[in-house]
């Protein structure tokens, strides 16, 4: 299995790092006695020698000088031992001890921090690699630095274009704010930042950068001098010249140096204030960008979701495998495809050229991590997002809105119908009547086998009966609507309401002359309007036995398809019903008399008593 190794290998690969890493190959015993430098330590290599103690730690290690570089990175570690087998011991310091299968980087001293010449007059690229070409602060070019006019030696910028070093390597995101001063001194404001164009910046005091500038401007003051790089795209960070008063300009890769004669500003990725504990209510993002977004959660494609940690690797985890991406989020992607992946990293600088430099690590395990790593973003799966209830205004049992929206109903037959407020289905209805309430129209549908779903108005208290299994889809707030979810127990356990199964519709409304004249009244489903002491005439008519009172008449023609219209006889107390056109083919004439009350049925043929013969 994969070691869990610093980030530092990887960082130091990408040029991310301020000391340089040697890229010789070591071996013993050939090389015993040679010096490394790597994270700003010198080791020295002995062969065929141990240190005695527990080690820190012992993972497989494809080089020596991997070895050495995780040393350098581990605060705890003064030595470290690589055996035959590929393992690197990281070791504190103790006893040494013969054994001929190790080979052991002795602790010698700090790397120490060179002076460097200020780079206003070694900005000459002709003849130091070529146009375009970095070259160490000191060498190269003619320019004299007499103030500004060191510049005049400045003639490689024509190879600007040709940043061939640069391959791959892009200044790294950023999304949080700097301090933004109104202006910047050292050593004052060190370590205060400064936000323009899109990029964040730090301010390191009296530090230059090893590798000279690929080209130089004036600049008035720190401030300007941070503009200046942020404008151009090739220009990863920047040293400024207090005494002439110069901006030079550095690719990437860049690295950091002691330098009295002015300050840096560098390009930074991690947040001002570590959190030394996860945030307990973190805010959702979908801009992985560092380190504006530290702190954050995001969702990956699978609905797991991240927390994310700028500037940050892992604390200790199983290296699951490596992959090579192109950003964070299709880094986190990698993670979500492999449903053993607890936590990932990712380098955003890097420019991978062999797996073991891949950008993407994927871990098996991973919480909240302490271990800051400069130009590495950490993520581990984390718990996903709540919010505060939306408290539902639904009373349990109730058949009334809004207190029923969503809550199931059980009929005396054992059907369970969901109730949906301010929705109707639309569906070709089987039947029409009137109900005193919604539930007894849910019990009527219940008891008819053909009927899946009712609607209700209310306003008109009819119920439409239909056969759909599907929840209502049109929204219509003056109607509630149920349809079937299926039967449990059918009327096996029919108890209370079973007396309802088979009850009347409601009668028709009542009515009465003169007080409800020209009210609409509502019999078995239809709508009629009451004329008192009117009369329809037409040579077709019969009478509707059984009929007793005006509402029992217009029940009748409710229930007969060919009635358009009828009289209530006051004097004879019965209902008569006339036809649309018989006899002599015409409609009936209307007039009034005190003789009778006159209903019609508003949906058909006579409704518009205006158009009729008067008499």
């Amino acid at each position: 299995m994969a070691p869990t190794s610093s980030i530092i290998f990887l960082l130091t690969a990408a040029g991310l790092v301020g000391q340089a890493v040697a890229q010789t190959t070591y071996a013993c015993p050939g090389d015993a006695g040679k010096t490394i430098t790597t994270g700003g330590k010198v080791y020295t290599l002995k062969c065929g020698v141990g240190i005695e103690g527990r080690p820190l730690e012992g993972n497989p290690c494809p080089s020596l000088a991997e070895c050495a570089t995780r040393c350098a990175s581990n605060p705890q570690c003064d030595h470290s031992s690589l055996d035959k087998s590929g393992k690197c011991y990281l070791k504190v310091n103790d006893k040494e001890f013969n054994l001929a299968t190790l080979s052991t980087w002795i602790f010698k001293e700090l790397a120490p921090s060179t002076p460097q010449t200020p780079p206003g007059g070694s900005n000459s690229n002709t003849g130091a690699g070529g146009p375009g070409a970095q070259v160490p602060i000191g060498t190269g070019g003619g320019g004299q630095n007499t103030g500004n006019t060191g510049n005049t030696g400045n003639t490689g910028n024509t190879g600007n274009t040709g940043n061939t070093g640069n391959s791959g390597i892009t200044r790294p995101p950023t999304g949080e704010e700097g301090d933004n001063l109104a202006s910047y001194s050292c050593p004052g404001d060190k370590g205060a930042r400064y936000s323009t164009n899109g990029i964040v910046y730090e301010l390191h005091c009296e530090t230059g950068h090893s590798l000279g500038a690929w080209r130089s401007e004036p600049a008035s003051s720190l401030k300007e001098c941070a503009d200046i790089c942020a404008r151009d795209p090739d220009c990863f960070s920047s040293d400024f010249h207090r005494n002439s008063f110069s901006c030079a300009l550095k690719k990437a890769p860049a690295q950091l140096a002691a330098w009295a004669s002015g300050d840096a500003w560098w390009p930074t990725q991690c947040p001002k204030a570590r959190a030394a504990v996860a945030n307990k209510d973190p805010k959702v993002t979908t801009d992985l960008t560092c380190p504006g977004n530290d702190g954050k959660i995001f969702e990956g494609s699978d609905g797991t979701w991240f927390y994310l940690q700028c500037c940050t690797d892992t604390d200790a985890a199983v290296i699951l495998d490596y992959k090579t991406t192109t950003s964070q989020k299709e880094c986190s992607e990698e993670c979500v495809k492999d449903k053993k992946c607890k936590s990932f990293m990712y380098i955003p600088t890097l420019a991978p050229s062999t797996a073991a430099q891949a950008n993407c690590r994927l871990y098996a395990n991973g919480n909240f991590s302490n271990s800051k790593a400069e130009g590495a973003h950490f993520a581990f799966v984390t718990d996903p997002p709540t919010k505060e209830p939306i408290i539902s205004d639904a009373k349990l049992c109730s058949t009334e809105c809004p207190e029923a929206d969503g809550q199931l109903f059980v009929t005396p037959t054992g059907q369970n119908y969901q109730i949906s407020c301010k929705k109707r289905h639309g569906t070709s209805y089987l039947k029409i009547d009137r109900r005193g309430s919604f539930e007894a129209c849910m019990t009527a549908c219940a008891a008819m086998p053909a009927c899946h779903s009712a609607e209700f108005e209310p306003r008109t208290k009819k119920c439409f009966y239909s056969n759909n299994h599907n929840a209502p889809a049109i929204d219509a707030e003056a109607f509630v609507s149920a349809h079937s979810l299926g039967c449990s127990g059918a009327c096996s356990g029919c108890k209370k309401g079973c007396d309802r199964l088979g009850a009347d519709p409601m009668p028709a409304d009542a009515a009465a002359c003169d007080a409800d004249h020209g009210k609409v009244l509502a019999a078995a489903g239809e709508d009629f309007r009451l004329q008192c002491a009117h009369c329809f005439y037409s040579n077709g008519v019969w009478t509707a036995a059984g009929a007793k009172n005006l509402a029992e008449c217009a029940t009748a023609c409710a229930g007969d398809e060919q009635c358009h219209a009828a009289n209530w006889l006051v004097a004879a107390g019965k209902c008569t019903h006339h036809g649309p056109a018989r006899n002599g083919g015409q409609k009936p004439s209307f007039g009034q008399s005190e003789e009778c009350h006159a209903i019609v049925p508003l949906d058909r043929s006579c409704a518009d008593t205006s158009t009729l013969q008067q008499q």
